[in-house]
C-alpha cells in the first residue's frame, strides 16, 4: 500500500511539471502569435502615419487600429484562460505539497519513535546478549534473522525519507515556479490591458476625424461603390463567357469530357477538374498575394462602424496594403484567364483554376497575357501606386468558385 502510494506521488511530480512546461510553452506561443500579429499590424499603422492625412487613409488607419484592438483583446481572453488553468494547478500542487509534507512528518515521527525504542540494543553487546539469551537454537536463529531484518528496515526507512524530502523540495520548486508564471501573466495582462485603453483614445480620434468629414467619405465611398460594381459586372460577364464557351466545347468535342460540379456551372476537362480539386484543398493555406509585406485594410463583405453609422459599403474581396513597388503574385497555379482595364481598378488580371478562379486588381503594369501557365509565387504585375493619395499601393484581391464569390481571408495562410 505505501509502495503504491509512493509511486502515485512521483507519478503527480511528474504529470505537474509536465503541465506547467506545456503552460510555459503555450504563453510562448501565445506571446509570439500576439507580437507577429501586432507587428504586422504597427507596420502598416506606421506606414499609414507617414503619408499625408487624407479621408481614405484616416478609414483606412481606423480599420488597421480596430484590428489590432480585436488582436489585443483576444490575447488578452487567452491570458485570462491561461490565468484560470494556473490558478487550479496552483491549488492542486499546494495540496499535493501539503500531503507530501504531512506524509514526512509522519514517517520521520514513526521513525524516531523506532530509533528510541531500538537504543538500548544498540551496543554489540546488548545485542549479544540478546542472542546468547535464547532457549534454544531455533529462537537463536530467529532473534539473529530479527535483528537482521529489522536493521535492513531502518536503512530502507531512512532512505525512503530522504526520497521523499527531495520529492518535497521538487514539489516546492514546482510551486514557485507556478507562483512566478502567474505572476508573470498576471502583469501582462495588466499592461496589454493599459495598451488597449491607449488604442481606443487613438480610436475615438479617428472617429471623431472622420465624422467632421463623413459627407466627403459618403462621397468617396459611393463612387467606390460604383466602380465595385462595374468591376464585379465584368467578372461576372467574363465568367458567364467562358462557362458559355466549355460548354459548347462540351458538346462538339465528345471525346474529352467535360463536366460541371453545379447546373450552369464552368464545365472541366479531366485536367481542370485535379487543378481545382488541389486548389480546395489548399482553404487556409494560400499565400498572401503581394510579393512584400501586406495587411488588409478592406475585409471581405458589409463594412460597418459603430460610431459611424452613416458610413457603411461593402466589399466583395479584400484591400491589401502594400510597399511601393510591390508586385502582384500569384496564391496558385492556373492558367490567365482575362486581362481588363477599368477606371478606378486600373489593370486586372483574373486567373483560372479549374472552377475556381482568383481576381488581381489595381495594377500599372501587367506581366502575362491571357492564355499563359503561371506557377504559384509567380508575378503577375507592378501594383499601382496612388500619387494623389500619398502613394498608396493597394492589391484588390477576389476568389470565386463559379459564380459564387468567396471569403479571401478564409483561403488565405495567417502572416
Amino acid at each position: 500500500m505505501k509502495k503504491a502510494f509512493s509511486i502515485l506521488l512521483i507519478f503527480l511530480l511528474g504529470f505537474s511539471m509536465m503541465l506547467c512546461a506545456q503552460n510555459n510553452k503555450r504563453l510562448s506561443d501565445l506571446e509570439a502569435k500576439r507580437k507577429e500579429a501586432l507587428e504586422r499590424v504597427e507596420k502598416t499603422t506606421q506606414m499609414l502615419s507617414k503619408n499625408k492625412t487624407t479621408t481614405q487613409n484616416t478609414l483606412y488607419r481606423l480599420n488597421v487600429l480596430t484590428d489590432q484592438i480585436k488582436a489585443r483583446e483576444s490575447f488578452i481572453n487567452e491570458l485570462s484562460s491561461e490565468l484560470k488553468t494556473i490558478n487550479t494547478e496552483v491549488a492542486e500542487i499546494q495540496s499535493e505539497y501539503s500531503e507530501l509534507n504531512l506524509h514526512l512528518s509522519v514517517k520521520k515521527e514513526k521513525y524516531a519513535k523506532s530509533l528510541r525504542l531500538m537504543s538500548r540494543r544498540n551496543k554489540s553487546e546488548d545485542k549479544l546478549m540478546f542472542i546468547l539469551s535464547a532457549k534454544d537454537l531455533n529462537q537463536m536463529t530467529n532473534r539473529m534473522r530479527y535483528l537482521d531484518e529489522y536493521a535492513s528496515f531502518q536503512r530502507i526507512q531512512a532512505n525512503e525519507i530522504a526520497r521523499k524530502q527531495t520529492e518535497l523540495n521538487d514539489k516546492r520548486l514546482t510551486l514557485e515556479s507556478a507562483y512566478h508564471e502567474k505572476d508573470a501573466v498576471k502583469n501582462k495582462k495588466e499592461q496589454e490591458t493599459s495598451i488597449i485603453q491607449e488604442e481606443k483614445g487613438a480610436q475615438s480620434k479617428l472617429v471623431a476625424q472622420l465624422k467632421s468629414k463623413e459627407k466627403s467619405l459618403n462621397a468617396d465611398l459611393k463612387k467606390q461603390k460604383q466602380q465595385a460594381d462595374q468591376l464585379n459586372r465584368q467578372i461576372e460577364n467574363i465568367i458567364a463567357e467562358e462557362v458559355r464557351k466549355a460548354a459548347e466545347k462540351a458538346a462538339k468535342d465528345k471525346s474529352k469530357p467535360r463536366t460541371a460540379e453545379v447546373k450552369g456551372g464552368y464545365a472541366m476537362t479531366t485536367e481542370e477538374k485535379k487543378l481545382s480539386g488541389d486548389f480546395g484543398k489548399n482553404q487556409g493555406a494560400l499565400p498572401f498575394p503581394v510579393s512584400q509585406s501586406g495587411t488588409i485594410v478592406v475585409h471581405f463583405g458589409e463594412q460597418k462602424y459603430q460610431n459611424l453609422q452613416y458610413v457603411k459599403y461593402s466589399s466583395r474581396g479584400i484591400d491589401i496594403r502594400t510597399n511601393a513597388g510591390a508586385s502582384a503574385v500569384t496564391v496558385f497555379g492556373g492558367i490567365i484567364s482575362k486581362v481588363f482595364s477599368l477606371p478606378g481598378y486600373n489593370n486586372s488580371v483574373i486567373i483560372r483554376h479549374g472552377n475556381y478562379l482568383t481576381v488581381y486588381a489595381n495594377m500599372s503594369e501587367i506581366y502575362v497575357k491571357a492564355g499563359d501557365k503561371v506557377k504559384i509565387g509567380e508575378a503577375i504585375g507592378k501594383i499601382f501606386i496612388d500619387t494623389e493619395q500619398s502613394n498608396q499601393t493597394i492589391l484588390h484581391f477576389e476568389i470565386w468558385k463559379d459564380t459564387q464569390r468567396l471569403n479571401p481571408e478564409l483561403w488565405l495562410r495567417k502572416r
